[in-house]
C-alpha cells in the first residue's frame, strides 16, 4: 500500500529529526553557563606517566646521539622523499641513522630560539640546512659551511637540502665539514 505524506506531514517530520537528541546544537552563552567551571584543573600537580613525551618540539627522530637538524620546510611536516633520501645518505656516510638525530622544521614555529633548542633537545651539534643563525637567535652569524662551537656546542650552516641535492661542489663542502665534525 503506497502512503502519501502532506507537506504538513512532511515539515513535522523534518522537524522531529532535527530536534532529535542526537543533533542538538547549543548556542556559545548557554554552553559558557554550563561549563562556566574548568572541565579539567589545569593546576592539579599530577605526576606525568612515564613514557610519555614531555618536550614541546615536534621533531622527526629519535635525538640518540644529540644531533639536530634545522630545516625550513614550507611545504611539508619535515622533508620530501627526495630530501630525505638523500639526507639519510649523508647520515650513512657519517655512521649515523634517523635515530641518533632530531630534525626541527622552523617554518611552523618562527619565533623558537636556540636557548628553547637546547633546554628541549640538548643538541651537542645543530646542523643548519637554509636556516641562518640569527633567525634562531644566534648572537653571531657564521658563514656557510663554517664550524663554529659556542657554549660548548658545534654549530654549522649549510644551504637547503635541495640546493645541496642538486649541486656537486656544495656537496663536497659539505662533506669536508663533516669530516671535521664527526672525525671521519
Amino acid at each position: 500500500m503506497i502512503k502519501f505524506v502532506t507537506k504538513k506531514q512532511k515539515k513535522l517530520l523534518s522537524i522531529r529529526m532535527f530536534m532529535s537528541l542526537d543533533n542538538i546544537q547549543l548556542p556559545p552563552f548557554i554552553i559558557h553557563d554550563l561549563f562556566k567551571d574548568c572541565l579539567v584543573d589545569l593546576n592539579s600537580y599530577e605526576s606525568i606517566p612515564q613514557g610519555m613525551n614531555t618536550k614541546a618540539l615536534p621533531f622527526l627522530g629519535s635525538n640518540k646521539q644529540n644531533i639536530i637538524i634545522l630545516i625550513n620546510n614550507p611545504d611539508i611536516s619535515y622533508l620530501s622523499n627526495q630530501q630525505l633520501n638523500f639526507l639519510t645518505g649523508i647520515l650513512a656516510a657519517c655512521k649515523l641513522d634517523l635515530a641518533d638525530i632530531a630534525i626541527l622544521n622552523l617554518y611552523k614555529r618562527p619565533a623558537i630560539n636556540y636557548n628553547t633548542i637546547n633546554d628541549e633537545l640538548s643538541p651537542r651539534i645543530t646542523l643548519m640546512f637554509g636556516v641562518s643563525p640569527m633567525s634562531i637567535g644566534l648572537p653571531f652569524d657564521i658563514p656557510m659551511f663554517q664550524v663554529q662551537q659556542f657554549n660548548e656546542r658545534t654549530y654549522m650552516v649549510a644551504p637547503t637540502l635541495q640546493e645541496l641535492g642538486n649541486n656537486k661542489e656544495l656537496k663536497r663542502q659539505l662533506w669536508v665539514n663533516l669530516q671535521q665534525i664527526f672525525s671521519i
